[in-house]
C-alpha cells in the first residue's frame, strides 16, 4: 500500500471482484456487476462510480444496428445494477469517463443517478461529500463547513426538488471569486 487511491475500470463481475479483493478504492462503470460483487463492495467499503453519462455519447453515435442494440442492453443492465447497488448499500460517487467524452456535462450524471433511484439529495452527495471521501479529501472539501474549501454553484430553484436545476448554472464561486455564466437562461 503506497497510500494512493486506486480505481478499476471494470464492466464485468469477475474482474471487479478481483480488484475488490486486491483492495481497489473504486469500481468505475460496473455495468454488469452481480449481487456478490456489490455485496463485496459494501463489506469492503469499495465505491461505485457508475459514469452513467457516457451513454450520452453512445446515443449520439452512429453505430451499426447490432452494436446499438448491445449498447442499449448494456445501459439497461447498468441502470438495474445501480438500483441493486443502492438497495444493497454500496457507496456511490459521481464521476465521468474523463477524456472519453467532453468535460462540462457533470450535471447530466446527477439527473441519470436520480433516474436510477437515487434521491436528489443522494445524487448531490455523490458529487460532493462522497466524491471527496473517495478521493481522501473529505477534510478539505465536499461539504460546506468552516475551514474547508467552499467552491459553490448557483442554480435556479432547488435541486432537492428538481435535480435538473443543476444543468443551469448561473455562476460558480471559486476561492471567493464569482464567475458568471452568461449563457445560462435567466
Amino acid at each position: 500500500d503506497l497510500g494512493r487511491k486506486t480505481a478499476a475500470h471494470a464492466h464485468g463481475p469477475e474482474g471487479a471482484k478481483r480488484a475488490i479483493r486486491a483492495g481497489i478504492d473504486s469500481i468505475e462503470h460496473g455495468t454488469f456487476l452481480d449481487e456478490e460483487a456489490l455485496r463485496m463492495m459494501r463489506e469492503r467499503g469499495t465505491f461505485l462510480v457508475p459514469t452513467l453519462s457516457v451513454r450520452s455519447g453512445i446515443k449520439e453515435s452512429k453505430f451499426p444496428p447490432l452494436v446499438a442494440q448491445k449498447a442499449e442492453a448494456a445501459m439497461k443492465a447498468q441502470d438495474a445494477m445501480v438500483r441493486r447497488a443502492l438497495a444493497i448499500g454500496v457507496k456511490i460517487a459521481l464521476g465521468t469517463d474523463a477524456a472519453v467524452y467532453p468535460h462540462g456535462n457533470n450535471a447530466l450524471e446527477f439527473v441519470l443517478m436520480a433516474n436510477d433511484g437515487m434521491t436528489p439529495a443522494q445524487s448531490l452527495r455523490a458529487g460532493t461529500s462522497m466524491a471527496a471521501t473517495l478521493l481522501g479529501l473529505q477534510d478539505k472539501l465536499g461539504t460546506l463547513e468552516a475551514g474547508k474549501l467552499a467552491d459553490i454553484v448557483a442554480v435556479p430553484g432547488s435541486p432537492l426538488e428538481d435535480i435538473k436545476a443543476t444543468q443551469s448554472v448561473f455562476f460558480v464561486m471559486k476561492d471567493g471569486v464569482i464567475y458568471r455564466n452568461d449563457r445560462a437562461p435567466h
